[in-house]
């Protein structure tokens, strides 16, 4: 690599999403419309304006403004305008981005601020200083290269160029500024540039002492140790990265992408009136439709079933009838004549799909896709190896020596919710397997069944069990049911 790489200078510009006017009745006032309302600027200098109408049209040099304003080095008569100017700039914050340009004008760096909260500035570490690259960052590639962000941050970062992406690449360990510059051949002073936009960006952090008290002998002095911040955080430590960066990523308020109902809807997503595979109508099995009067006056009510609700694990349960199955799939999850389902999804979009594997009993051992609309089972022709997997799996899942004697498993039709709700989508969908979870419990617990929700499936033994492609209908949730077994003479 050329070690004589071209300084870098900074750049200024307004989000895309922002604006800038002028006020016509209060020279020198302006108005800068955000993504989270406009901004009033008082009168102020020339300069102001100048400076924020060009940032409207992309990165700008200020130094074209106000000559020396990046370094401070202009004449004296003009810092009253560098003040107000600072002073503007530090009132938007939250929507200025950041720029690093090498000298020919092509983007080596970007940094965007993508919260209201949000507030950069960059130093320059020492050159000995150590940072490392936060857990909780990732990488993936964008319209201008790779995009680099973190559910702790404020901030995303565009890295322009492949030496932008090769540093990044040098703080997956702990490393000096002069060593990161060292392997890629750049000069110092601008590896700590750099590093310091990517530090004030919350992309890396920077190595903290940590002070260790007591030696081995039972002496009290203090030591110090070296450590990242957020290794210790005790506020972070029960999180994944991956598990942060949906929670972060699924509410408003703490990033800047899309989040709430889509403006345009295809009501056919799917092209079958949204509601599962059409089936066989010479093996269908149609189940039975429970006498709900009858069921009312013998069954306890909806106070005395939350009390008594509770995960059973039955290890010599009973297969369940027909009749059984048909009442527990009809009360929690079929079609009701009106509309909707007993349990509630995001915009009635109802993505959820049932597979229901029986062990024995009412039905034949094996697979079934359960049809809400119609009340209808179609059997799948699945591989008995897998069927046997399929209740193994969740025998082991739920701690039971024995196999249960239904296993209803949740899948989704993602599309049909991600179509319709943006940037909520997934935790939404977890949300209603939780609904639909609680709601069998409580049919399951009415009928005196043994139910138990389980915390987790097999993707893959999941889809080639289904016959499905887990990225367009991946597992979701799992819940085994079995008939309780007669209570013996005398007991």
């Amino acid at each position: 690599m050329n070690s004589a790489a071209p300084s870098l200078k900074p750049l200024w510009s307004l989000r895309e999403d922002c604006g800038f006017r002028l006020v016509p009745d209060d020279p020198g006032a302006g108005v800068v419309s955000t993504p989270w309302g406009e901004i009033r600027l008082d009168a102020g200098t020339p300069a102001v304006g100048r400076a924020l109408e060009r940032m409207t049209y992309g990165p700008v040099s200020l130094d074209n403004v106000l000559p020396g304003f990046t370094e401070g080095t202009g004449p004296a008569e003009e810092r009253p305008q560098y003040g107000a100017l600072d002073a503007a700039l530090g009132r938007l914050q939250h929507v200025v981005v950041r720029t690093l340009a090498l000298a020919e004008g092509t983007h080596h760096l970007t940094v965007v601020p993508i919260a209201r909260r949000a507030r950069f500035t960059p130093g320059r570490p020492d050159v000995d200083a150590v940072h490392r690259l936060s857990k909780f960052v990732t990488l993936r590639a964008g319209a201008e290269g790779w995009v680099a962000e973190s559910p702790l941050a404020a901030h995303r970062v565009l890295l322009h160029t492949p030496q932008a992406g090769w540093l990044v690449g040098c703080y997956a360990w702990p490393t000096t500024v002069r060593e990161a510059a060292r392997m890629l051949g750049l000069p110092v002073e601008e590896t700590a540039l750099v590093v310091g936009y990517l530090e004030a960006a919350g992309m890396l952090v920077p190595r903290v002492p940590q002070a260790a008290s007591g030696g081995a002998d039972g002496s009290s002095s203090v030591s110090f140790a070296f450590a990242f911040a957020e290794d210790h955080d005790i506020a972070l430590e029960p999180w994944s990265p991956r598990e942060l960066l949906v929670h972060q990523r699924s509410r408003p308020g703490a990033h800047d992408e899309p989040v709430g109902k889509a403006s345009e809807l295809d009501d056919d997503t799917d092209g079958d009136g949204g509601y599962g595979d059409p089936v066989d109508g010479d093996t269908v099995i149609a189940l039975p439709v429970p006498d709900r009067a009858r069921a009312g006056a013998r069954e306890p009510g909806l106070s005395e079933v939350l009390a008594a609700r509770r995960s059973e694990r039955v290890d010599n349960g009973m297969p369940l009838t027909l009749d059984q199955l048909g009442e527990l799939l009809h009360r929690s999850a079929a079609e009701r004549p009106a509309g909707g389902r007993p349990y509630p999804s995001l915009g009635a979009r109802y993505p959820l799909e049932l597979y229901l594997t029986v062990a024995g009993g009412g039905l034949k051992r094996g697979v079934y896709h359960y049809d809400p609309h119609g009340h209808l089972l179609a059997p799948l022709d699945t591989a008995p190896e897998l069927v046997d997997g399929l209740l193994g799996e969740a025998a082991a899942n739920a701690g039971m020596s024995q196999e249960p004697s239904v296993l209803i498993s949740m899948t989704a039709r993602y599309h049909r919710t991600a179509g319709f709700y943006r940037g909520t989508a997934y935790s939404a969908l977890l949300k209603e397997v939780g609904a639909l979870q609680q709601t069998l419990y409580l049919v399951a617990t009415a009928m005196g069944l043994g139910p138990c929700a389980l915390a987790f499936g097999d993707t893959e033994t999941t889809a080639r069990a289904f016959g499905l492609d887990w990225r367009a209908e991946p597992g979701v949730g799992e819940f085994v049911v079995s008939a309780l077994p007669a209570p013996e003479l005398g007991r």
